[in-house]
């Protein structure tokens, strides 16, 4: 085994933050014998499913909002629920990468969602999510 190799695994599971120093300086230098390609691989997949992740924590945060407004009577909070959906897609709008978009689906975060809103209400609701993608990540109307 490369020698180099041994001490990038080591540091990767000792000291990450050296680890991502030493991986950066090499990527910078193009020192391909000092890359931990095993490890980075793994870091750059993970990094992947973190943005799908953010992307379907938003989600769901935007539907259980947006079912707050369509499905339930309190009128009290309807302001606030449609700021906090504009705030969400704000956040949404900077990681919603075209190659993102194209792997996300509704289903998840749909019910998500809906578990959560039926833990706090009593209402019906569809079993399947009853927004597009882009009227989810279309603002509200807060003044209405």
């Amino acid at each position: 085994m490369n020698q180099s190799v041994t001490v990038s695994e080591s540091l990767y599971e000792t000291d990450y933050f050296l680890w991502l120093e030493n991986q950066a300086l090499a990527i910078k230098n193009r020192d391909i014998e000092g890359l931990d390609w095993e490890n980075l691989l793994e870091e750059i997949e993970y990094l992947g499913r973190e943005q799908i992740n953010a992307v379907n924590s938003l989600l769901k945060q935007i539907i259980i909002h947006r079912l707050k407004l369509d499905y339930t009577s309190n009128i009290y909070s309807r302001h606030h629920w449609k700021c906090e959906i504009n705030s969400f897609i704000d956040n949404l709008e900077d990681k919603l990468t075209n190659s993102i978009r194209n792997k996300i689906t509704l289903e998840k975060p749909y019910n998500r969602a809906r578990r959560t809103i039926l833990e706090q209400y009593n209402i019906n609701l569809p079993p399947d999510c009853p927004y597009s993608l882009d009227e989810l990540i279309t603002y509200v109307e807060v003044n209405d």
